[in-house]
């Protein structure tokens, strides 16, 4: 905590000193009222941040960027002793904006003054925008206090720290269904096709055309109506996205953040698609995280926890990559659930090692789609559909809409 004080206690002294040598009636009272307010002043100056508690909320912790989000700060004063002033400043990292910041005002905090009375809890909320995709750290909050008359001023940083995840903005992205390469079409039909009788996942009313062997009595029974078994597929929706932050062959030497951003929003849009069809969606990715630096990879599942989780990855990844996409691809390829769907989202299509890494993909039974930002040149877009591997570019409109 940081303490400065404008009294002048050696004006007091000299006072006390002339008060004491004179034995003037005037000087004793001017004396001993200046005693009196340099007393007050330190007293409650000591006094001005002990016994405040601070705490700071998020609501909600997951945005889509440009959404606002609020930051409910809790100021709790504890002692019997009310602050004339208090200023009270939680710092933004860069990424966020204050949304109530007037113009002229920096934006890279959220500021706010008033005076807590004796034993009072006061809740702000400020709103925040979120400019930009990413995982952040909110905080510290700086308290600032003074005395009751104003001579001094204290100073305490809380060294608070709330994380807020920002989501890529969806972009109008086409859906492009891609089918996997299976012994069995996987088309999403009322009954599952192939249902794993040891895999039961719960019961549903019966239908017309269910059969009978399938019926739950137990159920029925308890129910007191016809109950008709739910098994999980032997088959499944699998669709791995495998996304490239690289836009040159030397990757070490050049990035290129716009093409990048565009990659990831188009990404994120393909992946809730995936999802709210029922899809398993995993995600591979060249690129390095922005908190860890450290290359992430989400593992092929289905649900809303899958799905927070692929675009957390998104939101943190950065334009920097990690290794070659080639190389990065196809050290996954053992991984990879055999005849499994591969999207591959690029900001262009690399000659030479992605293009040989999407064709050894496709000899590896998977069914490959790629969707670039830029269109690919012509021999290479030929070369790759006369092997198999489907081609796509994003379209004007979804670029317009991503900008």
């Amino acid at each position: 905590m940081n303490r400065g004080s404008g009294f002048e206690w050696t004006v007091v002294l000299a006072i006390v000193a002339l008060a004491a040598f004179s034995l003037s009636p005037g000087l004793i009272v001017l004396a001993a009222g200046a005693v009196a307010i340099g007393v007050i002043v330190t007293i409650t100056g000591r006094l001005a941040l002990v016994g405040l508690e601070t705490d700071v909320r998020i609501e909600p912790e997951r945005v889509l960027e440009g959404e606002r989000f609020v930051a409910v700060i809790t100021i709790v004063n504890r002692k019997p002793i009310p602050l004339p002033w208090l200023d009270v400043r939680l710092f933004l990292p860069e990424g966020l904006e204050s949304a109530s910041a007037e113009r002229g005002v920096p934006r890279t905090w959220v500021n706010a003054g008033f005076a807590p009375g004796a034993h009072e809890r006061i809740v702000l909320r400020a709103p925040i925008v979120a400019a930009r995709r990413g995982s952040y750290a909110i905080g510290p909050l700086r308290l600032r206090g003074g005395d009751w008359l104003g001579f001094s001023t204290s100073e305490r940083e809380d060294p608070v720290s709330r994380q807020i995840v920002v989501y890529p903005v969806p972009i109008a992205a086409l859906d492009r269904r891609v089918p996997a390469l299976r012994p069995l079409a996987e088309t999403a039909v009322r009954r599952g096709l192939v249902p794993d009788p040891l895999r039961f996942r719960g019961v549903r009313p019966h239908r017309s055309g269910d059969p009978r062997k399938e019926i739950h009595w137990k159920a029925s029974a308890r129910l007191r109506s016809l109950q008709t078994k739910l098994y999980e597929p032997a088959t499944s929706l699998d669709v791995i996205f495998l996304v490239n932050v690289a836009s040159h062959e030397q990757y070490w030497l050049q990035a290129d953040p716009e093409a990048v951003e565009l990659v990831i929003a188009a990404t994120a849009e393909l992946v809730r698609k995936a999802a709210s069809a029922g899809r398993q969606v995993g995600l591979v990715t060249n690129g390095l995280d922005n908190v860890t630096h450290e290359r992430p990879r989400s593992a092929l599942s289905r649900g809303p926890r899958s799905l927070g989780r692929t675009l957390e990855i998104l939101a943190r990844l950065g334009p920097y990559a990690a290794n070659s996409p080639a190389a990065v691809f196809l050290a996954e390829r053992g991984r990879l659930p055999w005849g499994a769907s591969l999207i591959v989202v690029t900001p262009k299509i690399i000659a030479g090692g992605l293009v040989g890494a999407l064709i050894a993909l496709r000899r590896a039974h998977h069914r490959v789609l790629v969707v670039s930002v830029e269109a690919a040149p012509i021999e290479v877009a030929v070369h790759l559909r006369a092997r198999g591997i489907d081609v796509d570019t994003l379209h004007e409109a979804e670029l317009r809409h991503a900008v």
